[in-house]
């Protein structure tokens, strides 16, 4: 039988099915190839730089240092450290001849990060009468003041902010919810960075409880520091009463009502397992006594922090194995006294006392760790030098600015050293890291080179010299503050401009403080007052921008939080 001859047409189309067949085939051999040489070549993009710090003087704890050697980070953490160590064909080296290599520096309470509390509608007023009223007509002002211990600062970090801490050597802070009683949950941040995510070293770290009142702009419930107590106590009590409901529905559930979901109670719940600390924002010795008394009642484990009267009771607080985060924000001569005026025996003392406190600190075996509060980080490191000078050593001083607060914080694994293996925070300084003429000369973050800025300079002595070229400060301002919870507060401001130096004060519902600090660059002014509120005191910073005889900022005062003011200066 004679074979069929396929016709032409048939030719032509099996030609052309045969052409398409391949030229899919080399189309998806060229989408396979280049998507593989653009994941090569985002894994490349994507991969940290390789760096060696050569020949340096590394000190990689307290009391512990290399004379000459080597550090070497790869993939954001140090993978070799010694005389020997190797330094890789693919790393950028930085000659370190003359220089000193050091862990980076921690500050151990801030709020950085982190952004200022909301600000519903309340109704207009000043004064603990309209702060009432305000309450009573609006509940939600007073689950403000009390706050949410399930608030968490790891979801609300955000990156930015950081560059004068970085310049100071800061590579890595606490970052703490600052609204309320309870206030939440605190995260261990690192200081570089665009991905919040990443930002992130642990969390939680701690839950924050501060002594807390109504405020001095005027208050809500608890409008005082024995309701303030009662309400901490109450709510580890409900908490207890919340587990028990909840075991005893988890051991039997038929034929028992299903207890509701709390995420406050729940919250609370790490706390009283002992596997979350409590940090307790305490700076004179009765209110570490009240926190004391109430983490022995419901045995909690304790941090302490602020501590400026810590010294007076340091041996209690070493017989019960509790660390502080020392504020360095000493007490300063009130600005709007004149120097042939005599201070109070209190002031003196206060001033006289607070820099020899972490020595003594030290001298009773507690462990510490520094936070700034609401210094500026250049003065905060001028602060610490003052520490040394007052009789507490280098070697701890060094130990609390990275070691001790590594291990307070439960990063000791992570941070606060240089070891192999350990997350590349590092700081390279022309010397001694606390002596005062050191320079920074490259921060490490996360293995990665952070560029410096220069922080604008601090106020040469207290009160503050002005900046150049800067607005007219002087005069009487009217200030109406819009408080965290909502709340209209008047508020008069006294400045003075003496000799280049901010002077004045503040008149809240509260009563009269001084300005303590102060400075002006440009339009921009910044001053630091202390709020007293019984025994409490809340150190207070001023930042606004002043057009003509107008002004407007916002006020940031701890566990009060941030509020925001206009103001204006009658011609």
């Amino acid at each position: 039988m004679s074979k069929l001859k396929p016709s032409r047409r048939g030719r032509t189309h099996a030609k052309v099915e045969g052409w398409s067949v391949l030229c899919r085939a080399l189309a998806l051999i060229i989408l396979a190839a280049s998507a593989l040489c653009f994941q090569t070549r985002t894994a490349r993009l994507d991969a940290p730089e390789v760096y060696a710090i050569s020949n340096a003087q590394i000190v990689a704890s307290a009391g512990r240092s290399i004379a000459r050697g080597n550090v070497v980070i790869r993939n954001g953490l140090i993978t070799e450290v010694g005389e020997g160590a190797k330094i890789p064909a693919d790393a950028k080296v930085i000659d370190g001849s003359g220089l000193t290599v050091y862990p980076g520096i921690i500050d151990a309470y801030t709020h950085l990060g982190l952004p200022a509390p909301p600000q519903p509608a309340g109704p207009q007023g000043a004064g603990r009468q309209a702060a009432a009223a305000a309450a009573a007509a609006n509940p939600q002002l007073a689950e403000q003041r009390l706050g949410d211990p399930s608030t968490s600062a790891a979801d609300q970090v955000k990156p930015g902010g950081a560059d004068d801490a970085r310049a100071a050597g800061i590579t890595a802070a606490l970052t703490s919810p600052r609204q309320g009683i309870l206030a939440g949950q605190s995260a261990l941040i690192n200081l570089a960075g665009t991905d919040s995510a990443k930002l992130v070293v642990r969390s939680p770290v701690a839950l924050t409880v501060q002594f807390s009142t109504g405020g001095a702009f005027g208050g809500t419930y608890p409008a005082s520091l024995m309701g303030t107590v009662a309400y901490i106590r109450q709510s580890f009590y409900d908490a207890i009463h919340y587990r028990d409901e909840h075991n005893r529905y988890e051991r039997t559930k038929r034929g028992i009502t299903r207890p509701e979901y709390d995420k406050r109670l729940a919250a609370l719940q790490p706390v009283l397992r002992g596997d979350l600390p409590v940090l307790f924002v305490a700076n004179s010795d009765l209110d570490i006594r009240r926190a004391l008394m109430i983490a022995d009642e419901f045995k909690l484990k304790l941090i302490i922090e602020g501590a400026m009267d810590g010294y007076r009771v340091a041996e209690l607080l070493k017989s019960k194995n509790v660390p502080v985060i020392l504020s360095l924000d000493f007490p300063r001569r009130p600005a709007d006294q004149s120097d042939d005026q005599d201070e109070s025996l209190r002031s003196l003392r206060e001033r006289a006392e607070a820099p020899r406190g972490a020595a003594r600190l030290a001298k009773a075996g507690v462990k510490f760790a520094f936070t700034s509060g609401t210094l500026r980080p250049q003065d905060f490191m001028a602060n610490v030098q003052k520490a040394i000078e007052n009789g507490l050593s280098k070697e701890d001083a060094l130990r609390a600015l990275t070691q001790n607060a590594a291990e307070i914080l439960g990063v000791g694994e992570q941070l606060g050293t240089i070891e192999v293996g350990k997350i590349a925070n590092l700081v390279v300084t022309s010397g001694d890291l606390t002596a005062k003429d050191t320079k920074i000369r490259y921060v490490f973050i996360d293995g990665n080179e952070i560029e410096l800025k220069k922080p604008e300079p601090p106020p040469a002595r207290p009160g503050g010299r002005v900046g150049t070229p800067p607005v007219s400060v002087a005069g009487d301002w009217e200030l109406d503050i819009t408080t965290p919870e909502g709340q209209q507060v008047k508020v008069h401001m006294t400045l003075k401009l003496e000799e280049d130096m901010i002077t004045g004060s503040m008149g809240t519902p509260m009563g009269t403080f001084p300005i303590k600090s102060g400075t002006v660059t440009g339009n921009q002014l910044r001053l630091t007052t202390t709020l007293e509120m019984g025994s409490d005191h809340i150190d207070a910073v001023i930042v606004g921008t002043i057009e003509g005889n107008s002004m407007r900022g916002t006020i940031t005062a701890g566990s009060l939080g941030t509020s925001e003011f206009t103001g204006s200066r009658p011609r």
